[in-house]
């Protein structure tokens, strides 16, 4: 296989691209480590929402997620949600909104054909890291560690935030052992409070049946994030459009990140959904220590996962194995 890495611009903002003979994955450094785009030159087709405009919206440190350039794939590192650390030593430290790590510039260097990132906490003692290259020419694997250099353990939410594009057709592959799925939010509680259990992959909502797992088309202002409601046993999701085919398939490390969610809305006119298998949930890193759901890092250690991303033309996905193959 052969990898072709090279420095560019997106928009204004320079960028780094790694291209495999079918995806062309452009990578921005300096603002979050962020995967801006995946493009798949054999169906030109471009896979990760993108802004509007010419210019890109550049953030910084503690703003609004919402205020930047919502576009393409961040790191939600230490929580999604804004919150308060609830535990000493660093009690009351506030974490910003998606984290810390989505507006912070990264180091970026070459290693033969792969792209590695990392970036330092600022209020919390930590250094995150991520390698990017192809294992496929349409699998792009990230493997992730996550080092606590302080005397106490570290508490954390990971998700990856990864705006995906749909279209008529498209829906949510989650696996078998998932049967419910508990709402944390959604437009005028459509899907109830938070904390609102529903059988996956159909529900009854306003006495209608409802198919969750379907993207498109629901209802104007749709916004609706929830979560698997037990801890899942298959590390793997997908979405696949099930007339054209196209499939996004994800694999990762169960017994690492153990939690998965689903965010699904409209962003400038377009169908997006966002898979988060994640390393701890329920979006509030506060709440996710209270419910016992947020991944510890321990005392001068490390937490090592790692994420595949596949990308093709498929009648079905029936599962996805370890190594992001998509299986029928």
């Amino acid at each position: 296989m052969s990898v072709h890495i090279h420095e560019s611009f997106y928009k204004d903002i320079r960028s780094v691209v790694l291209e495999s003979s079918r995806l062309a994955v452009t990578v921005i450094p300096e603002s979050g480590g962020k995967i801006q785009s995946i493009y798949d030159k054999f169906v030109n087709r471009e896979y990760l929402l993108q802004s509007p405009g010419t210019s890109y919206k550049r953030s910084n440190y503690d703003t609004r997620y919402a205020d930047g350039d919502v576009s393409g794939f961040d790191e939600a590192f230490p929580s999604i949600e804004p919150c308060f650390y609830p535990l000493a030593p660093w009690r009351g430290i506030g974490v910003p909104d998606h984290g810390e790590v989505w507006a912070l510039p990264w180091d970026c260097h070459l290693a033969g054909e792969s792209l590695v990132l990392s970036v330092n906490g600022v209020r919390f003692p930590y250094r995150l890291e991520k390698t990017v290259r192809f294992t496929r020419e349409n699998t792009i694997a990230i493997a992730y560690r996550a080092d606590n250099v302080s005397d106490f353990d570290f508490r954390f939410i990971w998700a990856p935030h990864l705006l995906l594009t749909c279209e008529e057709n498209t829906k949510i592959v989650l696996p078998p052992s998932v049967m419910q799925v508990m709402s944390t939010c959604s437009v005028d509680n459509r899907l109830g409070r938070f904390g609102t259990v529903h059988g996956w992959p159909e529900t009854i909502v306003e006495g209608k049946r409802y198919r969750i797992d379907a993207v498109y088309p629901k209802y104007p202002g749709k916004c609706e994030k929830y979560y698997a409601a037990r801890k899942v046993e298959e590390g793997w999701c997908a979405l696949h459009n099930t007339v054209s085919g196209h499939a996004v398939g994800l694999s990762y490390p169960i017994e690492k990140v153990p939690y998965l969610g689903v965010w699904e809305g409209i962003m400038d006119g377009r169908y997006v959904a966002a898979l988060e298998p994640c390393a701890g949930d329920l979006d509030a890193l506060d709440t996710a220590i209270q419910w016992n759901r947020a991944g510890v890092i321990p005392a001068k250690s490390s937490y090592e996962w790692h994420l595949n991303l596949t990308f093709d033309v498929v009648d079905r996905v029936g599962s996805i194995d370890r190594t992001g193959l998509i299986l029928p």
